[in-house]
């Protein structure tokens, strides 16, 4: 068996991180100040919607585990999930910044769907580049290489979220933040279709574990009972998860509302 995994290959695999975070980096960074700040949503119920989706995410994560884990198809068990995941989870992306004018309570309810949404299906899109590795290739080194190339292409992505998503917005809105934001997700969401179906038309599983089976439901449900490693590193996971999103959102609001007006009293 070939272990070695082509240059093309690896850049495939590591696209479809660069396509989670073109749309994942735009949602920790500016979602929750376009739901304060331009779609004029309270901040306390913002921050319970953000809580909640938190809390979601400490399950949804397991449940695609098992899906992936059951999945039969000729394109194998994880790499499907590229294809068939990636338009859904980029047209709830736009919808989370339409901003229709539903009225207070709508316009909150209509935040909570898309949200909670959007997050559940960033982990059935992204939980498989990380499922997947392993049947790329039997060579641990190899598969160290391919993982870097994920973590350098996934910087890339973060990065030029971090870089171009104002000038964008300010550029495609003209002075309407609205329409700036969807405006700009609707490329973000493009780009990452177009990237997430070269990871599906690229990236292989070629390695088969002999005797592999899915593990029942009731087994996966009793072997985390007791399992005192997995419950620490489930609370480490949320614990970080929710200070990270909580991170990129005070940088906005800081540098908006905090360092304009400690420059404008220094001058």
């Amino acid at each position: 068996m070939n272990k070695q995994v082509s240059w093309k290959e690896r850049i495939s695999y590591g696209l479809g991180d660069t396509a989670s975070n073109l749309i994942f980096q735009t949602v920790t960074l500016y979602l929750m100040f376009y739901y304060t700040d331009v779609y004029g949503l309270n901040v306390a119920a913002v921050g319970t919607l953000f809580l909640l989706a938190r809390i979601i995410d400490a399950f949804d994560g397991p449940i695609f585990g098992v899906l992936i884990d059951r999945t039969t198809s000729k394109y194998g068990k994880s790499r499907p999930w590229f294809l068939w995941l990636s338009f859904p989870f980029a047209a709830i992306a736009i919808l989370a910044f339409l901003s229709p004018d539903f009225g207070d309570t709508g316009k909150l309810a209509y935040a909570y769907v898309t949200y909670i949404l959007l997050n559940v299906l960033y982990a059935g899109i992204n939980l498989p580049l990380t499922s997947i590795l392993p049947s790329m290739s039997s060579d641990s080194q190899e598969r160290t290489v391919v993982s870097s190339v994920r973590m350098i292409l996934a910087q890339v992505g973060a990065i030029f979220v971090s870089i171009a998503t104002l000038p964008l917005v300010d550029a495609l809105g003209k002075g309407n933040q609205k329409q700036g934001f969807m405006l700009t997700m609707m490329i973000y969401a493009g780009v990452a279709v177009v990237f997430f179906l070269i990871t599906f038309k690229n990236v292989k599983e070629r390695v088969q574990i002999d005797g592999n089976r899915p593990v029942p439901f009731k087994e996966g449900i009793k072997a985390i009972k007791g399992n005192t490693p997995w419950w620490i590193l489930l609370a480490t996971g949320l614990f970080v998860f929710i200070g990270v999103t909580a991170k990129g959102p005070a940088t906005i609001y800081y540098f908006k509302y905090n360092l304009g007006r400690r420059l404008n009293s220094a001058c």
